[in-house]
C-alpha cells in the first residue's frame, strides 16, 4: 500500500510507471471514473485549481483509479488545442509534487525517496541549516519555473548547488514539471479513438472560459471601488505617491495587468512613485506581460507578504483570490445596473408604434449583456462529469490486455 500511495502521489515516478505495468490495463477497457478523473485534472490544471483525492481513507480501488487517471490526462491534453494546457498540465504536478513534500510528516525522508525514484544525482549535505548538494550540471538542468531556484538565489560551493529542504522539495518539483513536459505530446496513434471526442468537448469547453472567463482580460473601465480592501489600499497608497516595497508593486502591477491594464496606463499609475525610474518601471512592467504574471492568492498576500488591512477578514470573506472577489463584486454591480435599468425603461409610457425596434433593441443589450465578463460565472472552470457521462458509452471494469496503458514511457 505504501508503494501505491508514493505512486498515486507522483504518478510521473518510475514507482508509478512500474505499478501501472503490473496492472496492465487495457488500452480500450480504460474505466470510466479514471476518464472523469482525468478530464477533472485536466480542468483544474486550466483554471490552476487544486485538486485532492478527498477521501480520508481512500481504497485501494480508488488510488489504483487515480493512477490510471494520470496517463488518461496527458492523452487528452495532447488532443487538445486550449492554450498551454500541457505546460499548465506539468505545472498542476509541479505544485501538487511540492505540496505533497512539504506538507508530508517526514518531508526529508521523501525527498530522498522520490529523489532516488527519478535518479537524481545529490549528496547529503554537511554545511549547517542545510540539507543536500546537487552537482551544478544537474541543477542547471531543469527548466526553473519557480523563480525561487533561480542558481543567483543559491550558494555554489566546488560545483555543487546547496540547498534546504524546502528547495530541494521546490527542485524535485521541477524535475516532475521536466519529466512530464519533456514525455508530451503522446502519438496520436497510440490514443485510443474513444477519448477522440471527450478530449475534444473538454477542449471546446476549456477555449470558451479561456475566451470569456479566466484569462481575465477585462476590456472597459476597471472600478477600484471594486478593489479587495488590501489592494485598494496598495492603490491608492501608490496614486498618493507614497513609496511602494518591490513586493507591493509587484502584487499591485500582477492584478492590474490581470484586470486587463494597458502598459503605458500601468506606467502612468507607477509615474506616481517617489522614486520613480521610466527605464527600470518599463524593466518590470515588461516581466509582468511577458510573462503574464499571476497576483497571488489573499493567503499568501496577507500570510506571507503582511500586506493586511482591518477590512480584510470583514470584506473579503469566503474569496480566495483578489480576481475571484473583483469579478464577483463586478457581477453584482452590473447586475444592479441592469435591473435599473429594465426598470426605468418598463416605466415609460409605451409607444405601439415603437415595441418591435424595442423588442430587438432589448434581445441585442441582453447578447450584450451575456458576451460581458462580468456575466460569466467561475463554476464553468470546471468540467461537468455530467457532459463526461454522456460521451462516454459504458461503464468499463478493470481489464487486462496485452495492449496496455502503459504502453511506452510517453503515457508515463
Amino acid at each position: 500500500m505504501d508503494k501505491l500511495l508514493f505512486a498515486q502521489k507522483f504518478p510521473f515516478s518510475n514507482t508509478a510507471r512500474n505499478y501501472l505495468k503490473e496492472l496492465d490495463i487495457s488500452l480500450t477497457s480504460i474505466p470510466e471514473n479514471a476518464i472523469k478523473r482525468a478530464a477533472l485534472i485536466v480542468s483544474r490544471s486550466f483554471s490552476s485549481s487544486s485538486y485532492v483525492l478527498d477521501v480520508a481513507s481512500p481504497t485501494k480501488e480508488m488510488l489504483e483509479l487515480e493512477l490510471v487517471a494520470f496517463p488518461v490526462a496527458k492523452m487528452f491534453v495532447s488532443l487538445m488545442r486550449a492554450p498551454k494546457i500541457m505546460e499548465k498540465l506539468a505545472s498542476f504536478f509541479q505544485k501538487s509534487t511540492f505540496n505533497s513534500i512539504v506538507s508530508s510528516s517526514a518531508p526529508k525522508d521523501l525527498c530522498i525517496e522520490l529523489a532516488d525514484d527519478l535518479g537524481v544525482k545529490y549528496s547529503i549535505s554537511s554545511e549547517r541549516d542545510f540539507f543536500v548538494e546537487v552537482p551544478l550540471i544537474e541543477y542547471l538542468g531543469i527548466y526553473f519555473i519557480d523563480e525561487e531556484l533561480k542558481l543567483v538565489n543559491k550558494p555554489v560551493v566546488k560545483g555543487r548547488v546547496i540547498l534546504n529542504v524546502n528547495d530541494f522539495a521546490r527542485f524535485l518539483s521541477e524535475k516532475a514539471y521536466q519529466k512530464i513536459i519533456d514525455s508530451l505530446p503522446i502519438p496520436k496513434d497510440e490514443i485510443p479513438k474513444i477519448l477522440y471526442p471527450l478530449a475534444t468537448s473538454i477542449d471546446s469547453q476549456l477555449i470558451v472560459i479561456e475566451k470569456k472567463n479566466f484569462d481575465l482580460k477585462l476590456s472597459g473601465v476597471i472600478d477600484p471601488v471594486l478593489f479587495p480592501p488590501c489592494l485598494a489600499a496598495l492603490y491608492s497608497n501608490q496614486l498618493a505617491g507614497k513609496k511602494l516595497s518591490y513586493t507591493e508593486r509587484l502584487v499591485l502591477g500582477g492584478f492590474l495587468h490581470k484586470l486587463g491594464m494597458s502598459k503605458s496606463d500601468l506606467l502612468a499609475v507607477f509615474s506616481k512613485s517617489p522614486d520613480f525610474d521610466k527605464r527600470i518601471a518599463e524593466y518590470h512592467l515588461d516581466r509582468i506581460i511577458e510573462k503574464d504574471l499571476d497576483v497571488p492568492a489573499f493567503k499568501k498576500i496577507h500570510d506571507e507578504y503582511g500586506l493586511r488591512t482591518k477590512d480584510c477578514a470583514v470584506l473579503e470573506g469566503d474569496f480566495k483570490h483578489p480576481l475571484q472577489y473583483y469579478l464577483a463584486k463586478l457581477r453584482v454591480k452590473n447586475r444592479l445596473k441592469n435591473k435599473s435599468e429594465n426598470s426605468y425603461k418598463n416605466n415609460l409610457p409605451k409607444n405601439p408604434n415603437s415595441e418591435t425596434s424595442d423588442s430587438k433593441s432589448s434581445d441585442s443589450e441582453t447578447s450584450d449583456s451575456k458576451s460581458s465578463i462580468s456575466e460569466t460565472s467561475d463554476s464553468k472552470s470546471s468540467i461537468s462529469e455530467t457532459s463526461i457521462s454522456k460521451s462516454s458509452d459504458s461503464k468499463v471494469p478493470l481489464q487486462k490486455n496485452s495492449n496496455v496503458i502503459h504502453g511506452s514511457d510517453s503515457h508515463v
